[in-house]
């Protein structure tokens, strides 16, 4: 039997203020991805706010798992809110993978929320295969083995990955591996095999099963993003009755990185009134 048990997640902290606010990122992501608009937002009100960046399963700094399953990602979630935050209620935010995951953690575990932030996911199964199947295909054609420099990595992705800024995303998850045994070799700090094989399990969403969670959400969409559309609408509400949602302009998918001060601004507005 699998185990689907919850694993302990590598996080970062920024911030000491009173209140928590949990980040969870996308596939191929880190909890680093989130520095920028965390920093932001502590500054604002640094007596109020800690932010909690975390690592995913097989991302990151965190373990690698024998299956992808969002009940085990949103368990090992749930894990690390009563770790960091053990009888207070956390603020929850994730983006598209991530999005799932909080939305699966507020509905298994709806005392360990305060609020819930979903960022251009919706709880419907997407197609997420279409998308980053190729991605996957580049990052493991390249060597390895015979790579020399994160430029010549780089150079090679390009031909699969004609975006320089997704390429730059996804070589932050190329680092050297001292411990081989030929030396010093690169290796993807994901679980990129792991990741190829599933991805349909990251582009499901498993049934609720008639439950929902009545707690303050605000769900974020890039206005130029094809990940949330409005027939998804009733599907949102049905599971999040007290959903607003926020269509950010001149933004992709990444509403976070495309206009960081104006997500920082929509967080705030909302995160004034919880």
């Amino acid at each position: 039997m699998i185990d689907l048990s919850p694993v302990d997640l590598y996080s970062t902290v920024i911030g000491s203020g009173a209140e928590t606010l949990v980040w969870c990122h996308g596939v191929f992501g880190q909890g680093k991805n989130f520095t920028r608009v965390a920093k932001d937002l502590v500054a604002g009100d640094p007596d109020r706010w800690r932010c909690v960046l975390l690592d995913l399963p097989n991302h990151g700094r965190s373990p690698w798992t024998a299956e992808i399953s969002y009940p085990q990602m949103a368990a090992s979630v749930a894990r690390m809110i009563e770790q960091l935050s053990p009888g207070r209620p956390v603020h929850l935010l994730g983006h598209s993978m991530g999005g799932k995951v909080v939305m699966r953690t507020a509905l298994d575990r709806p005392d360990l929320l305060s609020s819930l932030i979903v960022v251009d996911m919706a709880p419907v199964v997407s197609p997420l295969n279409l998308r980053f199947d190729p991605l996957t295909r580049a990052m493991r054609s390249l060597d390895l083995s015979r790579l020399e420099t994160r430029t010549e990595a780089e150079a090679q992705l390009s031909v699969g990955v004609p975006d320089r800024t997704v390429r730059q995303f996804l070589l932050q998850n190329l680092r050297h591996d001292v411990h081989a045994p030929a030396g010093r070799q690169w290796r993807w700090q994901m679980n990129l095999e792991l990741l190829d094989r599933q991805m349909s399990r990251i582009a499901d969403w498993p049934d609720p099963q008639g439950r929902h969670w009545d707690g303050p959400t605000l769900w974020i969409s890039g206005e130029d993003s094809d990940y949330v559309h409005d027939s998804y609408q009733p599907a949102m509400s049905a599971l999040f009755p007290r959903v607003r949602r926020v269509r950010v302009k001149n933004s992709g998918h990444w509403v976070h990185s495309d206009q960081p001060e104006i997500f920082v601004q929509v967080l705030r507005g909302f995160l004034k009134l919880v």
